[in-house]
């Protein structure tokens, strides 16, 4: 017996009402990107070539990009930390509300299907999360990797899935969501010794993209570019977040 899906009707719900819509399901992940970026705050066309910032008299603000030591080629971004967006990450990370990596899942084949075609990664890894004493309930980061990977039915982008993936943290970091830029830089140079490479080969002489969830000033994603240049042989890094925390002339969001 042949079971048949009906295909959805009328329009999509909209951001944030995703796990109600029958096209989360039954539709191209295209779809998603092209309806929650009608509430999403998107990335302006003359924001930071470097880093995705809001830029401030034609200069980005953000220390990492003028820094001659910075390690990471460029950090591009889905759309900017405000509104629905920062709320739904927020319930995902620290509530408990796992079942959005299917959302972002699909918003990531998505925009790379859109945006990074013309110089395909070799290789899409996650920022680890360390799941355990003192770390995350669980790897938020590779939960929507394992779902990007589903939802690419074509296997046009190399995601790293497999168990061990390729990149891993081993014990867990101070939190360093609600720091200010300083307080990020010293938690990010932190991070680098918890960090371990369970498949080098899959890192040398490769161009990798990096995924996170949110990024403030950039500086988790810079460290762990060095980490895979210095340790793992790396050819480039670049980096890939759902969502970039916009920094305004007025009351910037640096947390």
């Amino acid at each position: 017996m042949t079971t048949t899906i009906e295909p959805p009707v009328g329009p999509p719900l909209g951001f944030p009402k995703c796990q109600q819509c029958t096209y989360l399901r039954n539709g191209p992940p295209g779809l998603c990107l092209a309806c929650a970026g009608r509430s999403f705050e998107v990335i302006a066309s003359h924001a930071c070539p470097v880093c995705s910032q809001i830029m401030e008299n034609g200069e980005c603000p953000n220390w990492l990009c003028t820094d001659p030591d910075r390690r990471i080629a460029r950090v591009r971004a889905i759309a900017y930390s405000s509104g629905q967006l920062r709320t739904t990450i927020h319930r995902y990370k620290y509530k408990g509300k796992a079942g959005w990596s299917l959302v972002f899942g699909r918003l990531l084949v998505a925009w790379l299907d859109r945006n990074a075609r013309h110089e395909v990664p070799d290789l899409i890894i996650a920022n680890p999360t360390y799941v355990g004493e003192g770390g995350a309930s669980f790897g938020h980061t590779e939960r929507v990797l394992d779902v990007a990977a589903t939802e690419d039915v074509l296997g046009e982008w190399s995601f790293d899935v497999a168990d061990p993936r390729a990149l891993v943290k081993v014990e867990a970091t101070p939190k360093s969501a609600a720091k200010g830029a300083q307080g990020k830089r010293t938690a990010a140079t932190e991070l680098r010794s918890t960090l371990h490479l369970a498949k080098p080969e899959l890192i040398e002489g490769r161009r990798i993209l990096v995924y996170d969830d949110v990024s403030t000033t950039c500086s988790q994603l810079n460290t762990v570019a060095g980490f895979l240049l210095d340790e793992g042989h790396a050819e480039q890094v670049e980096g890939i977040v759902l969502a970039r925390a916009p920094w305004r002339a007025r009351g910037r969001s640096r947390q």
